[in-house]
């Protein structure tokens, strides 16, 4: 028997929250993330990041620095038109 043992914990929450990027649009966008349910954004020919906040239906559970996976959908809460995504490498295997 041994003193050392494994313990294996996973994580996973789903929010949903709304950003207006106007005037500007996704096509626009050089580089994004997430924090702390804010959305941060690099737009093309600007050297400052902007912030918006996504105030998600689910606040309470949405202290996450890093999400797994976030999938970006084309208008105010519709999931038909993804135009990006990010997987966490570490966590899946089609990423490389």
């Amino acid at each position: 028997m041994t003193n050392i043992i494994t313990i294996s914990a996973s994580y996973e929450i789903t929010t949903t929250g709304t950003a207006d990027l106007s005037p500007k649009t996704w096509d626009d966008v050089k580089e994004w993330h997430i924090e702390w349910d804010r959305l941060y954004v690099l737009f093309e020919g600007e050297t400052s990041w902007q912030e918006f906040d996504l105030n998600s239906d689910e606040n309470d559970g949405a202290d996450f620095k890093r999400p797994d996976r976030i999938d970006i959908y084309a208008g105010d809460c519709e999931f038909e038109e993804k135009i990006a995504i990010y997987k966490n490498p570490d966590i899946y295997e089609d990423v490389a």
